[in-house]
């Protein structure tokens, strides 16, 4: 799947990061010159490809390749992954991928994150004084890659965070009331309805033990101002930034020094 792309990573790299920083940054909001310092076009290529190969585990090789030549496996998780779901998307959108390559891809990816960080991405509850954040994915939503992304840079920075995907009205008000949260999550995509999202919010509210602030984030921000998200739905914030979120819940964000001084991850 030669593109412009490819030509500008072998004779561009400068730019190639440029282009690519513009699929990371609407995913996790981080900032360009990060991306330009984190993203090797190189590996970028390697890896989309080997997402998207017929062999099953070219992917897995060019992940341990990457991991033996020195790249962080955070780096991978919080860069690499939304930049490559993203491109997929992109291709699908102008008929350059099908659906069911794009449904391999991202799958590939998904195992990428839990080879990743086998932490990161279970529901292992941390010690008693983590903060706890129940993170929802709307039923009959396809991009539960994003949530697991987000769900992996929550527990990086301390988080205890139970991940629900696609779960119905009453399956989360069951949750709220056998467990203690500290806030609610909701990673909402462009194709989903204010009022969809009204009625997820409405159920947390009447259903949560105590009252709990709900952070409504996801590519829904790409196309709906934050103000138009809080005021439609009842969500008490919106925002596609994780640390933001938890300081806008009052809840402390732990450093990945300071993890690791308490022996975390």
């Amino acid at each position: 799947m030669a593109d412009s792309r490819s030509s500008d990573a072998k004779n561009e790299p400068v730019g190639a990061v440029t282009q690519l920083a513009s699929k990371v940054r609407p995913i996790n909001d981080a900032k360009s010159d990060e991306i330009c310092e984190k993203i090797d076009p190189k590996l970028y290529e390697l890896l989309r490809d080997s997402a998207l190969s017929k062999d099953p585990d070219a992917c897995k090789r060019e992940v341990s390749k990457a991991l033996q030549a020195g790249t962080r496996p955070e780096d991978l998780a919080d860069f690499y992954v939304p930049a490559l779901a993203r491109d997929m998307g992109d291709q699908w959108c102008v008929d350059q991928l099908s659906f069911a390559g794009v449904t391999i891809g991202v799958s590939r990816l998904q195992a990428m994150m839990r080879e990743l960080g086998p932490s990161w991405t279970s529901d292992n509850a941390m010690n008693p004084t983590s903060n706890t954040v129940l993170l929802l994915v709307p039923r009959e939503v396809y991009h539960t890659l994003g949530a697991i992304v987000l769900s992996s840079q929550l527990r990086r920075m301390g988080v205890s965070v139970k991940l629900i995907l696609g779960g119905k009205p009453e399956d989360i008000a069951q949750r709220l009331n056998r467990t203690n949260y500290q806030a609610v999550f909701i990673s909402a995509s462009c194709g989903e309805t204010l009022e969809s999202l009204r009625r997820i919010v409405h159920s947390i509210k009447t259903s949560a033990k105590t009252p709990l602030p709900v952070v409504i984030g996801g590519s829904i921000l790409d196309v709906e101002t934050r103000e138009n998200v809080t005021a439609l739905t009842g969500a008490d914030y919106a925002t596609k930034i994780p640390d933001e979120a938890l300081r806008l819940c009052g809840l402390q964000v732990k450093t990945h020094h300071q993890m690791n001084a308490k022996g975390g991850t």
